[in-house]
């Protein structure tokens, strides 16, 4: 084996140990778990330092900084920063193991079906269908779904294909691209399986998740609305320059999709019940053996060779997979550490007198909240840090009675909108990346409308929660 091999097999058995631990410490508390996975997460991030992105580069260099203040200045700093380490585990060992869906999908027939009849819709109904398709494809690909769809429109909207009018090129691929980021930014609203919902159920206190999911499809929808009706007004059907689109829909491959989405939260619901842990628990160790199920389904021949073959293709993809996590792994897991530990300066009294001394009612202060984190990610900070450090104001809100809930939907909701937005997003640069256009354009020209009303849509969102719950 040579240099790179040997580091990416080391590098592989340490996020293994990772997802291991942070599995171990998440069902029986045991801290030797949280301990081990955090030494394997160093080493990970020590093998792969050098390849990891600029931004992940900094955002660990402010995690080292926080590490050394609280070792300097809190009385207790051991305990505070087993707790950042043992919160980065579990992230880390959640978004690792999401991924694992990933690489099943990517060779599946099936989700490159259900690309293709999204992006062969007539131009009245492709916005909905690439939209709600990347939202659902989103629940198994995450990031993936960008690539997946956007490089079928790149492919598909050719020049040719609009008459030879550039016009009409653009206006397509814009109406495609603005639908596929919309989609996969809804999905982090409601999905059990989205790191948002791993985060908000660390944050917010006393949340019954089952009532938040079901709360947060509303506002899925919602928003995803609001989108449809602005693509709708920027591009009446009267602006349509060429002869209707004819193309009939297969609804078989969708129809899987749903069931094999629905089989895979159920699963994560059943387990979490039975073992009496958080949803986010379960599906940690339900999505692990859907995707190999998923990847042996795809194979063909004999059970035994079919099963050797599964078996060393899902090894083969997480020897590629997770060292290629590098730059996610230092950007989520350096954001949680940090947010922890700065957490901890600041105490839920302070927090408290802080709140009380805002002249507006309680909900005001929790939309002015939701809205700030929209804000500071639109300058780069990243929403997991803001919620983060917000934890002990949400707890102060909570505790003056506004509802867990509302607290969640809404910042549920600013980060789904603010995936749109942040000219630094890996969702944004991606998008951006494939249409071959400024990631300004992407950010600003083209979802600024949406983002802005969709913010006071929030607001509205969260006040009339408050008066119903």
């Amino acid at each position: 084996m040579t240099g790179p091999q040997i580091r990416a097999a080391l590098s592989t058995l340490a996020m293994v140990a990772v997802i291991g631990g942070a599995i171990g410490w998440a069902l029986f508390h045991r801290p030797w778990a949280s301990d081990g996975a955090g030494a394997a997460l160093l080493l990970y991030v020590a093998l792969e330092w050098s390849a990891i992105s600029a931004g992940g580069r900094r955002m660990l260099a402010a995690a080292l900084l926080a590490g050394l203040a609280a070792a300097l200045v809190l009385p207790q700093p051991l305990q505070t920063l087993r707790h950042g380490m043992a919160e980065s585990v579990f992230l880390v060992g959640l978004f690792t193991t999401l991924g694992m869906l990933r690489d099943s999908a990517r060779t599946s027939r099936l989700i490159r079906r259900c690309g293709e009849q999204m992006v062969r819709q007539g131009p009245g109904r492709r916005y909905a269908a690439l939209s709600l398709g990347s939202h659902l494809i989103a629940l198994v690909l995450n990031f993936g779904v960008l690539a997946l769809l956007g490089m079928m429109v790149a492919k598909g909207n050719t020049l040719s294909a609009a008459n030879g009018d550039e016009v009409v090129k653009g206006i397509r691929k814009r109406r495609m691209m603005t639908a596929i980021l919309r989609g996969f930014a809804m999905m982090t609203v409601w999905s059990p399986l989205a790191v948002s919902f791993a985060v908000i159920q660390q944050v917010v206190p006393n949340l019954a998740w089952w009532r938040l999911v079901c709360l947060q499809v509303v506002l899925a929808l919602i928003l995803m609305g609001w989108g449809w009706v602005l693509d709708r007004l920027d591009f009446p059907p009267h602006t349509r320059r060429l002869p209707p689109h004819r193309h009939k829909t297969a609804f078989r491959p969708i129809l899987g999709l749903i069931a094999l989405v629905a089989a895979i939260v159920v699963g994560a619901v059943a387990l979490a019940e039975v073992l009496g842990v958080r949803l986010v628990v379960g599906a940690m160790i339900v999505v692990p053996v859907a995707a190999v199920v998923w990847l042996f389904a795809q194979q063909s021949g004999a059970p035994v060779p079919r099963t050797l073959l599964t078996v060393r293709l899902f090894v083969g993809h997480l020897g590629d997979s997770l060292p290629g996590f590098r730059s996610e792994v230092a950007m989520l897991g350096g954001a949680m550490f940090l947010g922890s530990v700065v957490a901890t300066f600041i105490t839920p009294a302070d927090t408290a007198r802080a709140v009380a001394l805002i002249p507006l009612p309680p909900v005001a202060v929790a939309v002015l909240l939701a809205w700030g984190v929209m804000a500071a990610a639109h300058v780069g900070i990243p929403q997991l840090v803001t919620i983060t450090l917000l934890g002990s104001a949400l707890g102060s809100l909570a505790a003056a009675g506004i509802d867990p809930l509302v607290l969640a939907s809404g910042m549920l909701g600013a980060w789904a909108l603010s995936i749109c937005t942040t000219p630094v997003g890996a969702a944004v640069m991606s998008v951006a990346r494939v249409a071959e256009v400024p990631v300004r354009t992407v950010s600003h020209s083209w979802n600024r409308r949406f983002v802005v009303v969709g913010a006071l849509l929030l607001g509205v969102w969260m006040v009339a929660l408050s008066l119903i719950l």
